[in-house]
């Protein structure tokens, strides 16, 4: 049954529009991000680096909280229809399998669009003239942006549980990514579950994750994702009682 929820999840994803944003919004950011740094050659003169922190300053703010938002609106979009939750309530599948399913599937998509991220950067760095590729050290910082988004992608999936719009949610992953932007340059990103990608990705080049930090870096993430699903579990569970499925 884990498996089959999980696939039910992936065939709503087919051919589905949302996949457009996955490549649109990392271009945009690419794009920005290009342009800011051939822009500013005379200050930004540490090449791969200063091109990476100019790239994932705007996806880590906007670009990559807007997509974690799409995407989890998406997943839950189909079920605000109708009388879809009765439907999905009766399915053999228990609350927590759903959710759980649900929050694998968008994180499937968010490494899509660490993916095309990455891509771009090594992409656009060439057509700026850079010299040789960037170190294994930008791959390092994708895979932990990827790790964090977990906790970003349980909260937005609680928020899209409680909220049936589907653009209110994707609003309010970009709030929190700007917060989360902010706590980090005060040195408080891991206080906030949007802050874990933005600490994760480097962006503001204050210094990569150490070691020491590595473990409450994924503590925090960790919390944050088991707190955000439990609230979610009780509530489709009292939904499930409401609606006497």
């Amino acid at each position: 049954m884990k498996t089959s929820a999980l696939h039910a999840e992936l065939v709503k994803l087919h051919r589905a529009p949302i996949w457009l944003a996955f490549v649109a919004l990392p271009l945009v950011a690419a794009a920005i991000g290009t342009f800011n740094y051939v822009s500013n050659l005379a200050i930004l003169q540490d090449g791969w680096f200063d091109l990476w922190t100019q790239h994932t300053l705007f996806s880590g703010m906007f670009f990559l909280h807007a997509l974690i938002g799409a995407s989890c609106s998406w997943l839950m979009r189909l079920e605000h229809r109708g009388t879809n939750w009765n439907q999905l309530m009766t399915a053999p599948a228990g609350t927590l399998r759903i959710l759980a399913s649900k929050l694998l599937a968008a994180w499937l998509m968010l490494g899509v669009g660490l993916t095309v991220t990455g891509a771009l950067f090594v992409g656009c760095g060439k057509l700026a003239g850079l010299p040789g590729l960037p170190g294994p050290e930008y791959v390092q910082w994708i895979v932990l942006a990827w790790v964090a988004g977990l906790a970003s992608i349980a909260c937005q999936l609680l928020v899209s549980l409680l909220i049936r719009n589907f653009a209110a949610p994707v609003g309010i992953a970009v709030i929190g990514g700007l917060v989360g932007f902010f706590l980090h340059a005060y040195d408080k990103g891991l206080a906030w579950p949007y802050g874990l990608v933005v600490v994760a990705l480097n962006s503001n080049g204050n210094g990569a994750l150490s070691a020491g930090q590595l473990i409450p870096f994924l503590a925090a993430t960790a919390v944050y994702t088991v707190a955000a699903l439990g609230i979610a579990t009780l509530i489709m569970t009292r939904l499930d009682v409401r609606t006497g499925s």
